[in-house]
């Protein structure tokens, strides 16, 4: 009986408009007094979604991949011109313009988190990958839409769930490691024309994007691949002080470690990959704990670090029961690394600044194990008071309860 009333005023909690709406509308503020902060310098105080206009040459007459080149995928690069089609020239009026389109992304993404997990949604308000780094370039293009996505696949919407994934990875590729995943998971369960209806949406939603773009500017594509293929390990990666000396200089050969570093981040993020798409499969791990698994292990071993990339973990923090501690370990470090890595080499000189980015590097780099290591430990105990009923069309008159891991007590399909 008493867990039937907390679970009464968890979902009654949860349907007060007026919550929901104040966690909005925190997070829409932060977005505009993040503006207002930035408004002042001529390039928006060095926000990518301001300076890459002039760094890449891009306005109005100047489109990214046909007349400029761009290391972003197609979403990013058509976003980025539709913002200077109305002016001229400058770096805030498409600032301006992009920064309402990643505002209600933002908001609409807060309002989804908010519904499925209530007032856990404040973990993802309150981030500082957020608030801070919301604006820094276009990764809400793909949080929001991976977010939205795992939220409607849960409600037995397939299609839909697919379509998103692809338009996100037409922006950011990480949400194409949710394809295989969730994929797997239907299989799993049997549920065979879920998992291609989810496919086929990713590659519709993927090739809307990417084919009209490849097709008018095919080499944009070998630029892209070219780009990321000849980067070195940014200061902010764990793989920039593996391969250095007490003296900071690198073992190898700047080519040879990028090969090195390039190919041992393959290796990992496909092992993971096959291990989490196996374990989903076998209904060893939920379905949304091995997402956030697959980005944790993308973002540890990316060679790649970008300040804004820890939002792509930070839904998750929602939408699992990760301790607040490790959550708020996680905050801490991400804002240590982004503040290190700006000021690297600057108010502190060498080595002394690039030891203390080092610890910070360090100190996230664990704090994501840790995060990784409590999903897993957790992935078969029931969270108290939550339970999650999906309804999925089908031919039969089927009902099949399934234990899904953390966040979910128990999750019903029921094919009508």
């Amino acid at each position: 009986m008493n867990g039937n009333k907390r679970r009464e005023r968890a979902a009654a909690g949860k349907l007060v408009p007026g919550a929901g709406l104040a966690v909005v509308v925190f997070v829409v503020l932060g977005f505009c007094l993040n503006t207002a902060v930035r408004m002042p310098c001529y390039d928006v105080c060095g926000l990518d979604i301001g300076r890459m206009y002039g760094d890449r040459g891009i306005d109005h007459a100047h489109a990214p991949y046909i007349d400029r080149d761009l290391e972003y995928p197609p979403l990013i690069g058509v976003v980025m011109y539709a913002a200077t089609v109305p002016f001229d020239h400058g770096y805030r009026n498409p600032f301006l313009v992009n920064m309402v389109l990643l505002t209600g992304l933002a908001a609409v993404t807060t309002w989804v988190l908010w519904r499925r997990d209530g007032s856990r949604a404040w973990r993802w308000a309150l981030a500082p990958p957020l608030l801070v780094q919301g604006l820094q370039n276009w990764d809400l293009l793909s949080v929001a839409t991976a977010t939205i996505a795992l939220y409607v696949w849960e409600g037995g919407y397939a299609a839909s769930a697919g379509l998103l994934l692809g338009v996100g990875t037409a922006a950011k590729l990480y949400p194409a490691l949710f394809v295989p995943i969730l994929a797997a998971a239907s299989l799993g369960r049997r549920q065979g024309r879920k998992a291609a209806a989810l496919v086929v949406g990713a590659v519709v939603g993927f090739g809307a994007v990417v084919v009209p773009v490849y097709a008018r500017a095919p080499d944009s594509l070998g630029y892209l691949l070219r780009f990321h293929r000849d980067r070195g390990p940014d200061r902010g990666s764990i793989w920039y002080f593996v391969f250095r000396g007490p003296t900071l200089r690198t073992w190898l050969h700047e080519d040879v470690l990028v090969h090195v570093v390039t190919m041992l981040s393959v290796v990992i993020m496909g092992a993971a990959m096959l291990a989490l798409v196996i374990a989903v499969a076998r209904v060893r791990i939920s379905p949304v704990a091995a997402c956030a698994l697959a980005t944790i292990v993308c973002l540890a071993s990316s060679k790649i670090y970008s300040p804004q990339y820890d939002l792509w973990i930070v839904p998750f923090f929602v939408l699992l029961p990760v301790r607040r501690k490790l959550v708020g370990h996680f905050y801490v470090a991400s804002f240590l690394v982004f503040v290190l890595t700006a000021s690297d080499d600057h108010f502190l000189h060498r080595p002394t600044s690039g030891y203390l980015l080092g610890i910070a590097v360090a100190y996230r780099f664990v704090v994501l194990l840790l995060v990784a290591a409590e999903i897993i430990r957790t992935r078969r105990r029931p969270e108290p008071d939550r339970i999650v009923t999906i309804d999925e069309p089908g031919d039969g008159t089927r009902e099949e309860a399934l234990a899904l891991g953390p966040g979910l007590r128990s999750t019903r399909f029921v094919d009508i």
